[in-house]
């Protein structure tokens, strides 16, 4: 018996490795493929903006499947319904890409605080006598932002090729009202005098789009909080019953009522989903140079 299964699995070994080699490369749809190619891409850039150095796509993927399959576990063994595990896997993940998604905005703010005192820096050197923007850029690399110091120090060390160093630092920030500064120097001739009032003009526009951008924004947090709060109470009051072993949910243990019950789930997820994305913010569009 034991020679027979030595065989067969020595047989079964051979097999896989000549499909392996043997075997055309299987061919993904083009409608499967391109869902997941942008839901990696959404995963890198969410992992790239925290500024986390420990964090990246795949670690963010595995803390995600994670939370999902132990919030799965934990609602399965407190109601004893299986189909409960679903919505409690999606909330798992959920709350781990909250916190990230946390951490990116408050990034985003820092970056952009940086840009309007980095404006504000700019307009009161040249005031004050800097001789060129190319001196006061110089100033920034030194005493600027935090966030932007290392920026400004690359763009003042480069005394040739500055316009690509400045596409280099947009690249890389990737904040639109950052763009803004960077046109308003790559436009204009470095000469400090007639560079004031567009500064000036300059940090009142970056000013005014914050505010506008901020108070959207929690606006639509406000309504997305509202959202969550409107589609968790079903599943809430669910737990709260199966805590107390209530017998009105006798019904979802049966394979028909599991079923009602997961439609119903998929209903509430489909509304969900569709109210997340009429609360959706195009945001400041980025400021494209052809010739930076």
């Amino acid at each position: 018996m034991i020679e027979t299964a030595a065989a067969l699995s020595a047989g079964l070994g051979v097999l896989a490795a000549i499909l392996a080699v043997g075997a055309p490369a299987p061919v993904v749809p083009a409608w499967l493929w391109r869902p997941l190619a942008r839901w990696w891409s959404r995963q890198l850039s969410l992992s790239a903006g925290t500024g986390w150095a420990w964090l990246d796509g795949p670690t963010l993927v595995a803390g995600e499947c994670c939370a999902a399959l132990a919030a799965a576990v934990t609602a399965t063994a407190m109601t004893g319904l299986v189909v409960l595990a679903v919505p409690a896997a999606a909330g798992g993940a959920s709350a781990v890409r909250a916190v990230v998604t946390a951490r990116l905005r408050a990034q985003q703010v820092m970056r952009q605080d940086a840009v309007l005192e980095a404006t504000r820096m700019l307009r009161q050197l040249l005031e004050t006598g800097a001789p060129s923007v190319n001196q006061a850029i110089a100033v920034l690399a030194e005493r600027g932002p935090v966030p932007l110091r290392g920026e400004f120090r690359l763009i003042a060390a480069r005394s040739i090729g500055r316009r690509q160093a400045w596409k280099e630092a947009r690249e890389r920030i990737g904040e639109p009202l950052f763009d803004m500064l960077a046109a308003a120097v790559l436009i204009q001739r470095p000469g400090g005098g007639e560079l004031v009032p567009l500064f000036a003009d300059l940090e009142s526009s970056v000013t005014t789009a914050q505010e506008v951008e901020r108070e959207a924004r929690a606006l639509q947090a406000q309504a997305r909080s509202a959202s969550t709060i409107i589609v968790a109470l079903p599943i809430a009051f669910l737990l709260i019953l199966s805590t107390f072993h209530s017998p009105y949910l006798d019904a979802f243990h049966q394979p028909t009522g599991s079923a009602f019950l997961l439609a119903m789930l998929g209903v509430m997820a489909a509304g969900y989903a569709w109210m997340r994305r009429l609360l959706e913010l195009p945001g400041l569009q980025r400021v494209r140079l052809t010739d930076a």
